[in-house]
């Protein structure tokens, strides 16, 4: 990779998963602001949506220094030649093993925008809602078992079929049902799995444990501590964002500003300390982001400065 670019570098990290939240907050500014970066970001976008693809062939013959000079061209570039010129710099970043050892047998892909929840069904008619920037990867056929690869979060209402059990694999868990409905997170940082109705098996892949849950019972995986946790939970508090509502339970501004930016696909900053540890309670269901400010400036008494379409401040009220 000595020859990409450090925004070349910074675009497949984004959308390989590998930036911390913070970096992810800079870098959606900077495309915001950055038509270069917007226009490389583009392009990188969609060779990922196109991987994997079982017919590809990789050539590791091909030297380093033929795979960077293809990677510029744009144009009259087969699409087989740039999948291979991506897997090999995915290679040497680091990044292979989220898409080659577990996604190389999917097909399909789906992927939810910065503030977009999507939701569709599944080949066995299964329901999926995807939150902001959630990827999912399936295979057509999707039979023996029903098998799909998360990365972020999602909510699923799976069809029974007790001969045929269905499997969300991430880079850390295997949950394996036959007919329910639960959420699952899984994160660099953690692996949630809320259950809703029905039951379900995890496995976690680096201890070999396996976990059984019940109807509003969840699992908490710290991946770092290798802690574990298992508690009940209240779904209309922890399921919220499927229904389109961003929940905010008497969090302080300083991590409610990070679920209000992952939900509306923005980047809110705070100019004032003090205003950090200043709570906030409220559920915005269906509520555009002008709706959304407007309630935010009139329960919490402060006043939001928008400098971009994507940027904004939070500054408390000349009445404070």
């Amino acid at each position: 990779m000595e020859n990409l670019t450090e925004k070349d570098k910074k675009c497949i990290r984004y959308l390989a998963n590998e930036m911390s939240k913070e970096d992810r907050s800079v870098f959606e500014i900077e495309l915001s602001i950055d038509d270069e970066l917007k226009s490389l970001y583009s392009y990188y976008k969609k060779i990922w949506m196109f991987y994997p693809n079982k017919s590809l062939e990789l050539h590791p013959e091909i030297s380093q220094q033929k795979i960077q000079g293809k990677i510029r061209e744009k144009v009259f570039v087969k699409r087989n030649i740039i999948l291979v010129i991506l897997f090999i710099f995915l290679m040497l970043s680091g990044v292979s093993a989220l898409l080659f050892s577990d996604t190389i047998k999917y097909t399909n892909v789906k992927i939810a925008d910065k503030g977009e929840r999507l939701h569709f069904y599944l080949p066995d008619s299964s329901s999926v809602i995807l939150n902001a920037g959630a990827t999912l990867k399936y295979n057509q056929k999707f039979s023996n078992p029903r098998s799909v690869f998360l990365n972020g979060e999602a909510f699923f209402e799976v069809t029974k079929d007790k001969n045929n059990p269905f499997i969300v694999h991430t880079a850390e868990v295997d949950v394996e049902v036959v007919g329910t409905s639960f959420g699952v997170l899984a994160s660099a940082e953690k692996q949630t799995i809320s259950l809703e109705t029905g039951k379900v098996n995890v496995l976690l892949k680096r201890t070999k444990d396996r976990v059984n849950l019940l109807p509003e019972e969840q699992l908490i995986w710290n991946v770092s501590s290798n802690e574990v946790i298992k508690r009940n939970f209240k779904p209309q508090k922890f399921l919220a964002w499927k229904e389109n509502t961003l929940l905010l339970d008497n969090l302080p501004f300083s991590e409610a500003i990070h679920k209000i930016n992952e939900f509306y696909g923005v980047h809110f900053s705070i100019d004032e300390d003090r205003l950090k540890t200043q709570r906030i309670t409220g559920a915005f269901k269906d509520q555009s982001l002008e709706d959304f400010i407007a309630s935010l400036e009139f329960i919490t008494n402060v006043k939001v400065i928008k400098h971009t379409a994507k940027t904004f401040s939070i500054q408390a009220s000349d009445e404070n």
